[in-house]
């Protein structure tokens, strides 16, 4: 994972020849790292490929919005990614059950994916903190949004436990009597409802996006538009 950060994060730095290698490096270190989560054959092992698109690219996509703009719309993508992620993870994985390559593929793709859409996420609201607040309460916004953001670390998991409980009540049950164990419950469960939840909060993320940027659009608060902005010098005769 450390290769496929520091190459991903120098290729930002870099001139295109040296720019394409450090690339290449990083995605066969990825897929070296896929290839050995999936021969360990385990759920652990594929989630800890979660990461790693999302290290890949973020430093890409920070300079892409640095040179091309475009935050309020990858703010958007990266809400749609994260929907269909989790959808698919309710609907279309359960579908893959007995046939093990096909569910793996299936798993990679998705968890890559999602980890890219919590790279899309934070690469485009971070620097548009400045563009929506004044410059001196910029520290109280950033402030505010770890605070939010622990709060849901806090309470998710809860909440996640609560569904689980109540739309698994046998087998929460059986853990209760002591009749089954964590382990064999967590690999019982219906995970439909929970999934169906973070979907939701996509689909919330990516109305605040639309409404983001309808205000960026009256107001030209300029989310859009590139960070670095080249300007034109005259040159006189």
């Amino acid at each position: 994972m450390l290769v496929v950060a520091a190459t991903a994060f120098m290729s930002n730095f870099s001139k295109k020849p040296r720019n394409v290698v450090l690339l290449t490096i990083s995605v066969l270190f990825l897929l070296v790292f896929c290839y050995m989560a999936y021969k360990r054959q385990s759920a652990e092992s594929i989630f800890a490929v979660f990461p790693l698109l999302a290290v890949g690219i973020t430093p890409i996509l920070g300079k892409y919005i640095d040179h091309k703009g475009k935050a309020a719309s990858m703010l958007m993508l990266g809400s749609i990614l994260l929907v269909t992620c989790h959808l698919t993870f309710a609907f279309i994985l359960p579908k893959f059950q007995g046939n093990p390559v096909g569910g793996i593929i299936v798993s990679f793709v998705t968890i890559l994916v999602l980890g890219s859409s919590f790279s899309l996420v934070p690469a485009s609201l971070w620097p548009s903190v400045p563009k929506l607040v004044d410059s001196k309460v910029i520290g109280s916004a950033y402030a505010l949004i770890f605070w939010i953001q622990n709060i849901g670390l806090w309470l998710f998991p809860m909440l996640i436990g609560k569904i689980l409980d109540a739309t698994n009540p046998e087998i929460a049950q059986q853990v209760a009597a002591g009749t089954m164990t964590s382990s064999e419950a967590a690999v019982s469960y219906n995970y439909t409802s929970p999934l169906l939840m973070l979907a939701l909060l996509g689909v919330l993320a990516l109305i605040l996006g639309l409404i983001l940027k309808v205000i960026d659009k009256k107001k030209n608060l300029g989310l859009e538009l590139p960070n670095i902005v080249k300007e034109d010098v005259a040159v006189e005769g």
